[in-house]
């Protein structure tokens, strides 16, 4: 499905100024000299306004120099005022949501976070939207109590039911340790190494709680924030699992070392986009999720081959487990 409905808006005093400035100067570009301004910014000013108005206001195609459309010169004249627009566009507004809530994962990459939503406030520069981060099981609980419309969650920490997922990939997961970490430097990754050091375990919950996933060594630190634990492993302080995106340019420096660990389970953390089904969001989120169905080969997003259905992810989830824990007691 495609969205190509806009968001009309009240127009500020600043665009107005840049459209009839360009109008009088008779380009773009005189109007960026006089405004003392770039070009592009006038050209951005002119497409904000044409999006929040949904209207087409330059014909730029006919000649060198962007030309008045009828209603662009009906505008410029006063004889189509601002109100009158708004009122034409106010059907474009039923069902374009006042705000859009999205709760996402930490795992999941910042580098395509950021270009998301960057095209999502080109697409709609006048819909609010609420950002918040949570480690693993943290997703759905907000979905759950309402708290975030959108979800972007791993597989294995959603329950699906009264849910609509669409997978999105997955992103890999690799043992690291800083260079100074004995593990670095001894050049002996055997598990049994491993296990005679504290390992770095990314939880929402206490002890005993849920599942704990790619545990090896004997002494675990349990560590709700990802951020928290990226810099006690850049401290020289245990060992753990990170997402490569995230640690990518840390190895390139040096400052971490990816641990050859024959038993290390972590491989692709499988994710997926969720809202509640008797909720669905409107045309602005939809589109969202859209966009990062259509970007989940992207920025550090593996395809994951053979996990079609949530059942099968616990299933390994389960099988894995058993001999690292028969190996740990």
């Amino acid at each position: 499905m495609k969205f190509e409905m806009q968001a009309p808006g009240t127009p500020s005093v600043d665009q107005l100024l840049v459209l009839l400035t360009a109008v009088e100067e008779g380009s773009f570009t005189g109007a960026a000299e006089r405004l003392r301004r770039a070009t592009s910014a006038i050209s951005y000013a002119i497409d904000t306004l044409e999006a929040q108005l949904g209207l087409t206001l330059f014909d730029r195609g006919t000649t060198r120099k962007p030309k008045l459309t009828h209603v662009g010169e009906a505008i410029v004249s006063g004889r189509y005022s601002v109100d009158t627009l708004r009122a034409r566009a106010r059907g474009l507004l039923e069902g374009l949501e006042s705000e859009v809530s999205l709760v996402v994962d930490t795992m999941y990459p910042s580098d395509q976070l950021v270009v998301v939503l960057n095209d999502f406030h080109t697409k709609f520069p006048t819909v609010p939207l609420r950002l918040l981060v949570q480690a693993l099981g943290g997703v759905e609980r907000l979905i759950r109590n309402g708290d975030a419309g959108i979800g972007i969650g791993g597989l294995m920490h959603i329950d699906s039911t009264g849910l609509r997922r669409v997978e999105i990939g997955g992103v890999m997961l690799i043992p690291v340790a800083a260079s100074s970490h004995p593990l670095a430097r001894a050049g002996d990754n055997s598990t049994s190494r491993a296990l005679d050091h504290v390992q770095l375990v990314l939880s929402d919950r206490p002890a005993g709680e849920g599942r704990d996933h790619g545990v090896v060594s004997l002494a675990t630190w349990r560590v709700g924030d990802l951020t928290l634990k990226h810099k006690l492993l850049l401290s020289g302080f245990g060992w753990g699992g990170m997402p490569e995106p995230t640690v990518r340019a840390d190895i390139e420096s040096g400052r971490l070392v990816r641990l050859d660990l024959p038993d290390w389970r972590g491989g692709v953390y499988p994710m997926q986009v969720v809202h509640k089904i008797e909720s669905p969001p409107g045309p602005a989120g939809r589109w969202l999720v859209e966009r990062l169905v259509a970007l989940s080969s992207g920025a550090g997003m593996h395809i994951v081959p053979g996990v079609a259905k949530t059942t099968n992810v616990k299933r390994n989830r389960q099988a894995t487990r058993r001999p690292v824990r028969a190996r740990a007691k």
